[in-house]
């Protein structure tokens, strides 16, 4: 037997379908086996660190159990995000019913280059437009690639900012999303510009200093600007946005020589901040319009809970109020709500969701909020998509028309764009799916439910471990979870499947469905 292989496992232990952890020289792999064949891989998404010995394998797919990354079992490359590095790969085989492993994973081929003339532009650095850049160079375009932004760093995980960033916790997501010198080998160039006027008919982009740049493809993925409310007050020392990381370095920057802080708005940003600024030890109240958090998007019920996981940590509210001022001479010191209540505060983190920042883009009607209308392909104009937080696509390719804020999904039209600008005609028909984070306890989202008739409720919201259905005309449009990781995991592949799903087929554990539908494949 060569040095460079190990006998790792008897094949008959090795059940077929099965995730099978083993461990090389201290690398943790997976055994996967596939009939005759065994496939090894790398046992951590390279996304956040999860453990995908406790994801769920659906054909030749393996989902990551976490944030629902999913990879190709057979090489390891990443085909959904938030991952967007491939698995490592060991090389496998068979020999007298004994499975053999490469202590050295496979050497990762590039595809190569073809020259090409014409020159591509992604406006905007966030998911959609660092993946689209990152997909043009692995699928083997040639020629320009270029990025601009206002933001002059890196392009990095923006949904670490109200999580981690702000708690001082530390978590395992990979930020930034690829290093200086990765564009730099790439030829992917990145200029640090304001746009000021995109048109499509004459494909051409206008930056604020003057210069002038010509497309053959562009992408617009300029992403959200937080909403800036016209309150007494606003403009105190003290009262914070929070988009990037500028935005989270003056936070800290005062968070650091404040106690009390006062949140305005329970959307999901307002609520990780919240968490964020407890966990630092302030004390910390959240004044929102809506009388229970995430109520529009996950139910009463469902945010009562978050509410109590809250305030079980000290968090106090103020619901169902509106915010009159903010108070203060210089600095704020207090926000007074429409009762006259006044809650002090040292530091006020606005909260009030984003709008999309389109106002640039000429010859193209945009909806009432702002977003950009397109088609499948995420198609805006001839040579011209959209993608992330403007972008307003049909559902799953052929429904209704939204809007989706959510970081994978800007991932995932990154890709698709990038894949529809080098005429490889692809539909954006992914099922919508994000997570948030507060004081650890991680829920995934999957679907897009705009209302529902009923919600149907698995598990204890007061542990909180739960998995709930939201359906609407019989069916389940979206499906929420907390605590359950592989039936969420399992939830992402079972709405892929198009499938107009009843509570009662997915049932309190979907992952034992999608189980028994992959053997009997």
């Amino acid at each position: 037997m060569p040095q460079s292989e190990v006998d790792v496992a008897c094949l008959d232990d090795v059940p077929d379908g099965c995730l099978h952890p083993i461990e090389i020289d201290g690398n943790k792999l997976l055994l996967i086996r596939e009939g005759a064949a065994v496939h090894a891989l790398s046992a951590t998404c390279p996304h956040a660190g999860g453990p995908l010995a406790e994801g769920v394998r659906h054909g030749a797919r393996l989902v990551c159990p976490w944030h629902k990354a999913a990879f190709c079992l057979r090489t390891g490359a990443a085909l959904e995000p938030p991952a967007i590095d491939p698995l490592a790969r060991h090389s496998a085989r068979i020999e007298a019913g004994r499975v053999l492993v490469a202590t050295a994973p496979d050497a990762q081929t590039a595809t190569p280059e073809t020259p090409d003339q014409r020159c591509f532009v992604i406006v905007g650095a966030g998911a959609a437009g660092a993946v689209a850049a990152q997909t043009l160079r692995e699928i083997g375009f040639g020629g320009r690639v270029v990025m601009l932004d206002r933001d002059n760093r890196v392009p990095y995980d923006r949904t670490l900012l109200s999580k981690y960033v702000l708690s001082g916790e530390k978590g395992g997501e990979k930020s930034p999303l690829q290093s200086q010198d990765f564009y730099r080998r790439m030829r992917i160039e990145r200029r640090t510009a304001e746009v000021v006027a995109v048109e499509p008919g004459a494909r051409r982009i206008t930056c604020a200093d003057g210069a002038v740049l010509h497309y053959d493809a562009a992408l617009l993925a300029t992403g959200g600007a937080p909403v800036r409310p016209s309150l007494p007050g606003i403009g105190l020392r003290g009262v914070f946005l929070l988009r990037s990381r500028a935005d989270a370095d003056a936070l800290l920057a005062q968070v650091e020589r404040s106690e009390r802080a006062v949140v305005l708005g329970a959307s999901f940003i307002g609520m990780e901040v919240a968490a964020s600024l407890r966990e630092r030890g302030l004390d910390v109240i959240v004044a929102a319009r809506q009388p229970t958090p995430f109520e529009k998007q996950l139910g009463v019920r469902i945010g009562s809970a978050f509410a109590r996981l809250h305030e079980q940590r000290g968090v106090a509210f103020r619901l169902g109020r509106e915010v009159a001022a903010i108070e203060g001479d210089t600095d704020a010191s207090a926000v007074r709500l429409d009762d006259g209540e006044r809650l002090p505060a040292d530091v006020v983190v606005i909260g009030f969701g984003v709008r999309p920042v389109t106002q640039f883009l000429r010859e193209v009607r945009l909806n009432d909020d702002g977003g950009i209308p397109v088609d499948a392909t995420l198609r805006v104009a001839d040579g011209l998509y959209a993608g992330g937080d403007i972008a307003a696509f049909p559902l799953q390719g052929d429904g209704p028309s939204v809007r989706v804020e959510h970081w994978r999904v800007a991932e995932q039209h990154g890709r698709v764009a990038a894949l529809n600008m080098a005429g490889r005609i692809t539909r954006y028909e992914a099922v919508p799916m994000f997570w948030t984070i507060q004081y650890f306890k991680d829920l995934d989202y999957i679907g897009h439910a705009s209302g529902s008739d009923e919600t149907i409720i698995h598990g204890d919201l007061d542990a909180p471990e739960f998995l709930a259905y939201y359906v609407r005309d019989g069916r389940v449009a979206a499906a929420t979870g907390l605590g359950r990781d592989a039936d969420t995991a399992a939830l992402t592949e079972l709405m892929r499947m198009r499938r107009d799903w009843t509570a009662a087929e997915l049932g309190e554990h979907p992952s034992r469905l999608l189980a028994l539908s992959a053997s009997r494949q």
